[in-house]
């Protein structure tokens, strides 16, 4: 039986992040045709700093380090400093402590009336600009972090298996593995692979839209992404037009095997057309011309699953990212693979993405991507 001292499941941005900074020999598995087809293709790629979890917002700015990091080391940089404003049309205090912790850690982010042209007309309480902010580049992220790295694709994991109460391997569709410690970062399907050890992990796959418009008079390359904070709604230029999300949330448990991408459903998008007639009139003329849905998995605290587990040895979680995987996965990848080998980093605490700590028996879910409509469901 082959034996590899480190199996990664999944070869998205997570788990790329992960084995680019493991040593020994390290393997990831992939259940898709390529790596990367899941949710790091799903997604918009703003790097996203101006949030209000604490937790989340400590991965994200040790991330941006790193992503500058790259953009100077790196022939063709990853990502591109486009700016961002984060609107507030209801809660116009939403975001002062997340402000104040970003300035205390040297980012510029200010109050501006100087809005951009997409925001023309918007009927803004607040608005905050944050000129440093960026868009990535997922496939030239993935592609750097793999390049050192082995992946075996259209290999499905059907289970783990343990000796001793250890990890000691794995079945795969491809036959039987021998490995010393397994990372699970398999997104959606990452709950359910511990399902036969016994291990309860609530991760909670939701779906959510992304509308790609036609071209748009309004969109630029140098016009900054744009957030209304308190509606769950971002547009960002790309193309030529818009890439918009009224962040739909609905609990979508994917079916075995790979394939996690879907259609929009009309009737969202019509709903999004009219919040933009509403909210966004420089933008109420947007004509669509395609769209996807993709899922986002989320613990009930929506704080990531992340390092060794504490009842299987040989067992760690770089998953649960949520919608920030763009903006966190390198420093998710340095703080897992540190904890895995015993070292500690100095920004965030194990405990607070501890995968066995307590979990709220119920959370909310936001299906029109606002706090109108929440449903409250089992966690």
């Amino acid at each position: 039986m082959e034996h590899i001292d480190t199996i990664v499941i999944g070869a998205g941005l997570a788990g790329a992040a992960v084995a680019a900074r493991l040593d020994g020999s390290v393997v990831l598995l992939e259940q898709g045709r390529q790596p990367g087809a899941e949710a790091t293709a799903q997604n918009a790629g703003m790097v996203r700093l101006l949030v209000e979890d604490p937790v989340e917002r400590r991965l994200a700015l040790r991330a941006q380090e790193l992503l500058e990091g790259l953009d100077d080391a790196w022939e063709q940089p990853p990502s591109t400093i486009t700016g961002a404003v984060h609107g507030l049309i209801h809660e116009p205090d939403e975001l002062d402590d997340a402000v104040a912790s970003l300035r205390a850690a040297g980012v510029e982010v200010h109050p501006t009336t100087e809005l951009p042209p997409a925001l023309d007309g918007a009927p803004l309480r607040r608005a905050w600009s944050v000129p440093g902010a960026r868009v990535a580049d997922p496939h030239a992220l993935l592609t750097g972090l793999l390049r050192e790295r082995t992946v075996r694709c259209d290999v499905a994991v059907h289970g783990l298996r343990l000796s001793g109460g250890r990890i000691a391997g794995l079945s795969t569709s491809h036959g039987e593995l021998s490995c010393d410690r397994v990372v699970l970062a398999a997104g959606a399907w990452s709950g359910a692979l511990v399902a036969s050890l016994g291990l309860r992990r609530p991760l909670h796959p939701i779906r959510r839209s992304l509308l790609q418009s036609a071209p748009h008079p309004l969109s630029s390359p140098t016009h900054p992404w744009c957030w209304l904070e308190d509606l769950g709604l971002y547009i960002r230029p790309e193309g030529g037009g818009w890439l918009v999300s009224g962040c739909d949330e609905r609990i979508d448990p994917p079916a075995p095997g790979p394939g996690s991408t879907g259609a929009v459903d009309p009737t969202w998008r019509e709903t999004v057309s009219e919040r933009l007639l509403q909210l966004l009139p420089a933008l109420s003329d947007l004509r669509w011309r395609g769209g996807w849905t993709g899922l986002r998995t989320f613990a009930p605290d929506r704080r990531p699953l992340l390092g060794p587990d504490p009842e299987v040895p040989g067992l760690s979680w770089a998953a649960g990212l949520g919608g920030f995987g763009v903006t966190t996965h390198l420093a998710v990848g340095e703080a897992v693979a540190a904890w895995m080998d015993g070292r500690d980093v100095p920004w965030l605490l194990q405990a607070e993405v501890d995968p066995g700590r307590d979990f709220p028996r119920r959370w909310v879910i936001r299906p029109q991507g606002t706090r109108r409509g929440m449903q409250l469901v089992p966690g």
